[in-house]
């Protein structure tokens, strides 16, 4: 059903250079369900989705009749020129990202925080392009009209490193795609064993980065009695913690199809996310909703965005890591996390969660209106 408040048509600018073939990000994940979802409100005119081929885009999104898809230069410097110029024949930009154009929006303005993790964290704080980009949020959290986060945790954080959290800063969890979802499908015996898989195996997912802390699961990798796989880690960040655990061989997948995730996800036992820093954690959610229990790290934000519905764990503590998962072989256990977290993740699913975001942007059009109506009248 599509939502209605009345207004006329929008026509809206969406930054979707984070749509790239084989690697559907977390920021993908929050373009793809927030294009559909504006897809299906009323009051948009079009959406123009900018991206560096149209082949980027989700398959599903392709072929709907408000969406056009503008091809945005290569190089950053004639990319960003683009995204600012083409900003003055819309009435909203949304960029995906915790900063606007370079060269500046000449629309109403809407930016996402996820985290501010590689602005801040020791690992990433002091190369050139985090003092760019922090340079670039704090421009953006003056200009923009709204700012969304995706946690109250993210916001808390933009707050303490930056002095502020915008001019209209709001907390709005992103949705989840109905491809995750508890039954499974008459092919998934296929796809599991495309990756020489059977189910039961403990799945972690991510870019393997160093605050994803698998060194916390690879230290327990010989109490563990189900294969272990790392998923979605790049061959760098493999070397890396195969240098550091060389007696351990778990099961590492560089590269899963976006398509297989849903399948990946209920065939396993559990997934685990031990992460020092988050800004959202979409794996933990995904895998709830296809009816698989959590193991998290003991964090604020994935205590937060998990509602509690997973089993928490402290960070660096490897027994009570083993002891959580020898514990979910109790039958009783198991089945309750599974329920309380299809129970938790049933608001997140497709379209519906993203109206908070689509009434954001009404109410920022209708301000707009009645400000410039307020304005003839004078």
């Amino acid at each position: 059903m599509r939502l209605e408040l009345g207004l006329p048509g929008i026509k809206i600018l969406i930054d979707s250079r984070e749509f790239i073939l084989g690697r559907f990000t977390g920021i993908a994940r929050v373009l793809d369900g927030l294009i559909d979802a504006l897809s299906e409100y009323a009051s948009t005119e079009v959406i123009f989705s900018a991206t560096y081929s149209a082949d980027c885009i989700p398959a599903r999104l392709r072929c709907r009749s408000r969406i056009r898809i503008n091809k945005i230069p290569n190089s950053f410097l004639s990319a960003e020129r683009f995204l600012s110029d083409f900003s003055k024949k819309t009435d909203i930009f949304i960029s995906p990202y915790p900063k606007l154009p370079l060269f500046g929006v000449h629309c109403r303005a809407i930016h996402i925080i996820h985290d501010v993790l590689d602005l801040t964290h020791p690992l990433y704080r002091k190369r050139f392009k985090a003092v760019f980009d922090r340079f670039r949020l704090k421009k953006a959290l003056r200009r923009a009209d709204i700012t969304w986060y995706d946690s109250s945790w993210s916001m808390v954080e933009t707050q303490k490193h930056f002095g502020g959290c915008g001019r209209n800063p709001r907390v709005r969890y992103p949705g989840i795609s109905e491809a995750f979802h508890p039954n499974e499908q008459q092919d998934e015996h296929t796809i599991l064993a495309k990756y020489r898989l059977t189910a039961g195996y403990i799945l972690a997912l991510g870019n393997g980065m160093p605050h994803k802390n698998l060194g916390v699961i690879l230290e327990i990798f010989a109490k563990i009695k189900r294969p272990l796989v790392f998923a979605g880690v790049s061959d760098e960040n493999q070397r890396y913690w195969k240098s550091n655990y060389p007696r351990t061989h778990p099961l590492w997948l560089r590269q899963v199809d976006e398509h297989h995730l849903p399948a990946l996800l209920r065939g396993a036992f559990c997934l685990v996310q031990p992460s020092l820093v988050e800004g959202y954690g979409y794996p933990p959610l995904e895998a709830m909703a296809c009816g698989t229990p959590v193991v998290v790290n003991c964090i604020p934000v994935l205590k937060e965005t998990t509602g509690g519905n997973a089993i928490s764990v402290d960070s660096q503590n490897s027994r009570a890591w083993a002891e959580a998962l020898i514990a979910l072989e109790d039958s009783f256990l198991y089945q309750d996390r599974v329920e309380k977290g299809l129970k938790w993740v049933e608001p997140l699913r497709g379209r519906k969660a993203w109206e908070k975001h689509i009434f954001d942007i009404g109410e920022l059009i209708k301000k707009c209106g009645d400000e410039e109506g307020s304005e003839r009248s004078e």
